[in-house]
C-alpha cells in the first residue's frame, strides 16, 4: 500500500513536471509569434495561417519576381476562372499569362476564356468565344471568379446612335443578356480605362485622387463615363471592382520603332512640331500592364469604397519627339532604321484620320505627368517595373524585333 502511494505521488510529480514544461515552451512559441517582425515575410504570412489570400498573392507577385518561392501553400486549391472580354494586345498578354500563372506548382487558374470578333486569336491555355456566342457565354459567366473588361467604350453618337444618357460599355450595354442578372456578387470585376480622364493639368504630376478634367465630347469623357457605369453596377451587385488607368500603351507589336519603321525618319520632325517643349507624357508597356493587373486578381484590401483605383504609368514621362529620336538611334545603330517615306493618305479611313486628330490634339492639351505610385507599392513584388522608362522598354522591343526587320530589309 505504500509502495502504490509513492508510486501515485511520483506519478503526479512527473506529470506537474511535464505540465510546467509543456508551459514553458508554450510561452516561448507565443514570445516568437509575438515577435516575428524580425522573420523573413514568408514566415508571417505562413504564421498568420487564417488569412490565407495574404499567401496566395505573396506567392504570385514572387512569380513575377523570381522562380525562388519558398511559400509551402499547396494545400490551396484556387479553382478560379478568369474572362476576358476583349483579346486585344492587354487581353490577350493577361489571358496567356494568366492561363501559365502557378501558384506552388497549383495553376492559379483552372479556366481561362476571352471574346473575341475573329477566328485568328488562338491562345495556348485560353478558350476563344466570339462576342456574339450569347448562349456560350450566358452558360460561363456564372462559373467565373474574375472578369476583366478591355473592349474600348462606345460613342453614344456613332455606336448607339443615342446620348450620354445610355450605357456606353458594350458589355454592359448588350441587349442579348444582362451580365448585372448572371455574374455573382463577391467577384473580381476589372475594368481597363485611360488617364485621359484626368484632361489638362498644366504638365503637374496626377494621382488617382486628383480631379478629372476632359473636356466635354471627348474619348476621354466616354471612358469617365463606362468608369461610373461599373462603380453603379458593382456597389448594385456587391463585385470587387477594380479600375486600371492606363498611360500610353506601347507593346512588341506597337511602339515608336514601329511608327518609325513604318512612316520613316520623318516621323521624328512631326513629333518635334506637335508636342510642346516641356509637355510630357506618359506610357507603359503592356507587359508591365499585365502583371500588374494579375497582381490586383489577388488584393483585396479596400482603397476608397467598393472600388480599387490604379494608375499605370512607368516613372518617366518624356516628350513624345525625344522617344521616338530614341528610338531612330536604336535603329541607325541596328542598320535598321529606314529611308525617308512617305505614308499613303488615301488608305486611310476618315475614321482612322479622325482617331489620330483628337491623339495629336490631345497630346498637345492635355498636359501632364502620370503618378503609378500606389501601383507599385501595393502591386509589384519589389516596386519595380519590368521597363521603368521608354528606354528599357525600346531595347527590347527592338531585340525582340531584330531578326524579323533584318529579313524585311
Amino acid at each position: 500500500m505504500v509502495i502504490n502511494i509513492k508510486l501515485i505521488a511520483n506519478m503526479q510529480a512527473v506529470y506537474i513536471l511535464l505540465c510546467m514544461l509543456l508551459s514553458a515552451v508554450l510561452i516561448i512559441c507565443t514570445d516568437s509569434f509575438s515577435s516575428n517582425n524580425n522573420l523573413p515575410t514568408n514566415q508571417q504570412h505562413l504564421i498568420a495561417s487564417h488569412n490565407k489570400q495574404h499567401i496566395i498573392r505573396q506567392s504570385i507577385f514572387k512569380h513575377f519576381a523570381s522562380t525562388d518561392d519558398t511559400i509551402d501553400s499547396s494545400d490551396i486549391r484556387t479553382n478560379n476562372r478568369l474572362l476576358v472580354f476583349g483579346l486585344g494586345n492587354v487581353g490577350s498578354l493577361v489571358a496567356e499569362r494568366g492561363s501559365s500563372l502557378q501558384v506552388d506548382n497549383v495553376p492559379f487558374l483552372e479556366e481561362v476564356y476571352g471574346t473575341t470578333r475573329t477566328t485568328n486569336d488562338d491562345i495556348d491555355g485560353v478558350q476563344s468565344i466570339g462576342f456574339d456566342y450569347y448562349q456560350e457565354l450566358e452558360k460561363i459567366i456564372p462559373s467565373c471568379t474574375h472578369v476583366l473588361v478591355t473592349i474600348p467604350p462606345l460613342n453614344p453618337s456613332t455606336d448607339i446612335n443615342s446620348n450620354y444618357n445610355q450605357h456606353c460599355d458594350p458589355v454592359l450595354n448588350n441587349s442579348k443578356y444582362s451580365i448585372k442578372d448572371i455574374l455573382p456578387a463577391n467577384i473580381w470585376v476589372g475594368y481597363i480605362s485611360s488617364t485621359s480622364v484626368y484632361g489638362n493639368h498644366y504638365g503637374e504630376w496626377v494621382t488617382e485622387d486628383s480631379e478629372t478634367k476632359c473636356e466635354a465630347g471627348t474619348r476621354a469623357e466616354v471612358y469617365l463615363k463606362v468608369e461610373d457605369e461599373w462603380r453603379n453596377a458593382a456597389t448594385e451587385c456587391d463585385w470587387k471592382l477594380h479600375i486600371f488607368r492606363c498611360a500610353g500603351l506601347y507593346s512588341n507589336n506597337r511602339s515608336a520603332l514601329h511608327t518609325i519603321r513604318k512612316n520613316g525618319a520623318e516621323v521624328i520632325g512631326n513629333a518635334s512640331s506637335t508636342t510642346k517643349i516641356g509637355s510630357p507624357t506618359s506610357r507603359i508597356h503592356e507587359e508591365d500592364v499585365s502583371r500588374v493587373v494579375l497582381s490586383a486578381m489577388n488584393y483585396y484590401e479596400s482603397i476608397s469604397g467598393d472600388t480599387s483605383l490604379w494608375n499605370l504609368a512607368d516613372d518617366e514621362p518624356e516628350v513624345r519627339s525625344k522617344v521616338m529620336a530614341y528610338g531612330a538611334q536604336l535603329l541607325e545603330e541596328a542598320n535598321l532604321l529606314p529611308s525617308n517615306k512617305k505614308t499613303d493618305s488615301s488608305t486611310q479611313t476618315v475614321t482612322t484620320k479622325a482617331k489620330q486628330s483628337e491623339r495629336t490634339s490631345r497630346r498637345s492639351i492635355d498636359r501632364k505627368r502620370v503618378d503609378a505610385q500606389r501601383m507599385k507599392d501595393l502591386l509589384l513584388p519589389d516596386g519595380k517595373l519590368l521597363y521603368p522608362t521608354y528606354r528599357e522598354g525600346l531595347k527590347s522591343i527592338l531585340d525582340l524585333n531584330r531578326m524579323k526587320w533584318s529579313s524585311d530589309a
